[in-house]
């Protein structure tokens, strides 16, 4: 696993591309392969305003959000990859920032918020979307996004301290985090993957970065098969990871959430699968003939903090979940 330094976020070795299937309407690349012969540009120092109230833009291009004020220095950090979300329509996705960011505050992470990159999502109809890598495809995309990270992971770590690391990715940031958990661009202490599956090949790189993996499935989900697909291939490399699994469709609830932020806590002192588990829920395979039957929770107005005195936008649903 890359070493535990300033520049451990560097970029590291990938893999080769390989072909895979297109799961589009979750997140997923799919269209024809698209070249990525010109780097990433790396993030410049300065503040992209486009964070949830309760985060602050902070250098770099993320957003920050501390810890609870009792939690002792170092605090985790919790790293959030977003799903894919339209650039001019964006308060679905800072909903989910927002909440992210309260639960994990309260549990004594501090949580960083990345962006990824208008022009990523491969599909031309998403060509005004914010997408990461997400498909065989791009995996080699993702070096140079890890590069970029550097000047606001060394931020969050200077005002959160150098702790444990984890990577919590929803949909097409969940295939985002899969690809940096498979081919080890990043140390991290733990992944939790929401609606999203497979990179191929599924394999670590050494015996020594298979850090825990928790699978954020739901039955009505469209990405369902791929999250099964994805339990069976790290239980065949022995990865160690556990599932938690409900009801529902595509979207990350706080019940979500909440189970990633549990499982990163338990996961550093107890073996997997954690028992009790998580969730009794038993997964079940998605029918394709049922189309996602949970619609999107209403959004909650974020109460005001006299600390970061940002206002709230007014909610509106993704169009596609991802």
């Amino acid at each position: 696993m890359i070493p535990r330094t300033r520049n451990r976020w560097a970029l590291a070795a990938s893999g080769m591309l390989v072909l895979g299937v297109g799961a589009a309407r979750y997140g997923r690349d799919a269209v024809a392969p698209r070249t990525f012969d010109t780097p990433v540009e790396t993030a410049d120092a300065g503040l992209v305003p486009w964070c949830a109230p309760g985060l602050e833009p902070i250098a770099g291009g993320g957003c920050f959000a501390p810890a609870a004020p009792s939690t002792k220095r170092p605090a985790p950090l919790l790293v959030y990859l977003h799903g894919r979300f339209e650039s001019a329509a964006p308060e679905a996705e800072l909903d989910r920032q927002r909440r992210v960011a309260e639960r994990a505050a309260a549990k004594g992470f501090a949580v960083l918020a990345l962006r990824g990159r208008e022009g990523q999502c491969l599909q031309p109809e998403l060509a005004h979307w914010v997408c990461w890598p997400a498909s065989e495809r791009s995996v080699d995309a993702g070096a140079g996004y890890v590069a970029s990270w550097a000047p606001v992971i060394a931020e969050a770590e200077t005002r959160a301290g150098k702790g444990k690391r984890f990577v919590l990715g929803f949909s097409s940031g969940g295939f985002f985090a899969v690809i940096l958990a498979t081919r080890a661009l990043v140390a991290a202490d733990g992944f939790a993957i929401a609606g999203a599956g497979p990179i191929v090949p599924t394999r670590a790189r050494d015996e020594a970065s298979k850090p825990p993996v928790l699978l954020l499935s739901a039955d009505d989900d469209p990405s369902q098969p791929d999250m099964l697909q994805l339990g069976d291939e790290l239980t065949r490399e022995r990865w160690p990871h556990d599932v938690y699994s409900r009801a529902g469709g595509h979207e990350l609830l706080d019940p979500d959430i909440d189970a990633a932020l549990a499982f990163f806590t338990r996961s550093a002192t107890e073996k997997l699968p954690l028992r009790p588990p998580l969730s009794q829920h038993v997964p079940r395979p998605h029918d394709p003939d049922v189309r996602d039957a949970t619609p999107e929770p209403p959004v909650s107005p974020a109460p005001p903090r006299a600390d970061l005195p940002m206002p709230a936008s007014r909610p509106a649903e993704e169009e596609d979940g991802g």
